[in-house]
Order: C-alpha cells, then sequence, then structure tokens
C-alpha cells in the first residue's frame, strides 16, 4: 500500500512558532485567560456536549480511488471489496477499527492482514485529528498555563506541552486559523476549513504539513461529509490526499450503518 497517513495526522504535528504578527494586548491574568478559553472552547460543534457518548459505524474504503494508478488485478479488488470494516469511539474516546475476513481463503490472510494494518494506521491517524475537534476541543484546558495574545486580526494562544511549542492563531470568533507546533526535529502546520453551523463550528476538512530536518515532508488535504444520524453531525464520507516525498495516495471512506448511545438528559 502506499506511504501511510500516520506521518501526516495532527498528533504529529510539530512546527515552527507563529511568527511575527504584531501583539496588541495579553490577556495575562487567570480570570481572562479562563473566560477566553471557555468562550473559544464553547465556539465548536462538539459532540460530547451534545450528548454522545458511544458510537459505531460500518466503513467503508473505496479501493478504486486508493488503486487509481495501480496494475491491481481485478480479482485482488473483489477480494478488497469482499472485507468489512467497523469503527468504534467509545466514552473515553478510545478508537477502534475491527474487520471480517472470515470469507478469505487461508492463502490470502497474511495478505488481508497487512491491508487491515495499513488501513487502521490511515483511518486511525484521521480520527486522531478529526476527534480534537468534534470529541475533545483545539484549545487548551482553562486551568493550563497558557499565554494569550490579543492580534489586529484575533487572537493567539502559546502553550508548551513537553518538548513542544504549540501556538494558534484564530480570528476574532475564534474560529482557527491555523495550528503550529514547534520542535527538534521538525516543523509542521494544520489549517482547518471550518463551517459555522447553528451549533458551533463543524470541522468540514483541512490541509496539514510536517517538514523534518532531514529533508522529509509530507502533506495532507482533506474534505469531509456529515449526515445527520439522532440529531448528530456525523461522518458520511471522507477524502484524504496525502503526499510524501513525492510519492501521492488518496483515500477515500464512506460511513454508515451507524449505532449511538447518548447520555439521558439528551
Amino acid at each position: 500500500m502506499r506511504p501511510r497517513l500516520q506521518r501526516c495526522v495532527l498528533a504529529g504535528l510539530i512546527t515552527a512558532s507563529i511568527g511575527a504578527a504584531p501583539v496588541f494586548g495579553s490577556a495575562q491574568n487567570t480570570e481572562d485567560k479562563a473566560k477566553t478559553l471557555t468562550a473559544a472552547r464553547a465556539r465548536y460543534y462538539n459532540l460530547r456536549r451534545l450528548g454522545l457518548l458511544d458510537v459505531h459505524a460500518a466503513l467503508q474504503p473505496n479501493w478504486d480511488v486508493l488503486l487509481a494508478g495501480t496494475s491491481a488485478a481485478e480479482k485482488a479488488k473483489t477480494t478488497l471489496n469482499n472485507l468489512r470494516f467497523w469503527i468504534s469511539i467509545d466514552a473515553t474516546g478510545q478508537f477502534r477499527l475491527s474487520h471480517d475476513a472470515k470469507s478469505l481463503q487461508a492463502n490470502q490472510v497474511d495478505y488481508v492482514e497487512k491491508i487491515f494494518k495499513d488501513v487502521n494506521t490511515s483511518v486511525g491517524g484521521f480520527f486522531r485529528t478529526w476527534s480534537i475537534f468534534l470529541l475533545g476541543s483545539p484549545f487548551p484546558d482553562t486551568e493550563t498555563n497558557c499565554a494569550i495574545d490579543r492580534l489586529a486580526s484575533g487572537y493567539r494562544f502559546s502553550q508548551r506541552q513537553g518538548e513542544l511549542d504549540v501556538a494558534i492563531e484564530t480570528d476574532n470568533e475564534f474560529a482557527i486559523i491555523e495550528i503550529r507546533v514547534t520542535g527538534a526535529d521538525r516543523t509542521s502546520s494544520l489549517k482547518p476549513v471550518l463551517e459555522n453551523t447553528l451549533t458551533g463550528l463543524i470541522l468540514r476538512g483541512y490541509s496539514a504539513s510536517s517538514h523534518r530536518t532531514d529533508g522529509v515532508y509530507t502533506n495532507v488535504t482533506a474534505e469531509l461529509e456529515y449526515e445527520t444520524v439522532d440529531g448528530l453531525n456525523l461522518l458520511h464520507k471522507v477524502n484524504l490526499n496525502t503526499i510524501s516525498q513525492g510519492s501521492s495516495a488518496n483515500f477515500e471512506w464512506s460511513f454508515s450503518d451507524y449505532q449511538i448511545k447518548k447520555r439521558e438528559d439528551n
């Protein structure tokens, strides 16, 4: 399978700081920081806040998209199309991908297990990024040590996380323009595409890049489609395009047969 998506998920982003945007003021006292962070976090569509506990769904990769331009035999495509995948996310945020390969012949098992590992890597990497926006928050908790600068066109949130420097730049309404992270061996960036809904900003796509000091780079673009399930916006289709060291790979996943569990008060 083509280069794995794991090199380009947000969880691995390590990039340079925001740069020389003019600073007009800082919310330095604890009360002001907490109010600003609370307002920023509240601006985003959040499935947990809307009552989601657990979610299960069938996932179907579009193998024609992934294998486009390759010499994959029709027999191989038939085998792949017969595979069944399911995703689940529990109340703790634990993501799992399972598969059914019972109908395979004995000589196909090793091949399919490798495919499953690659799908698990790419889908799991995507969900780590998606979950930051839909299940958690891209902004720090109100009690964490975070610097907030008021810029001419919005805000900059800066925080040290272990060996990483994380900076988030937003507009005046807390819509994220870019997330940047910097570390010792690479610089990375994520620019979300956000849609303003009645229940908050929802992630509709993103472009991400990662550049290592040894010259290795990865770029990713994502487009997301949603469907409504029991009043919640859940993924319907995901398209990803990745480029790493000049090699490209395209992914498309469709989601169906949702089973969800919500809090009783929702």
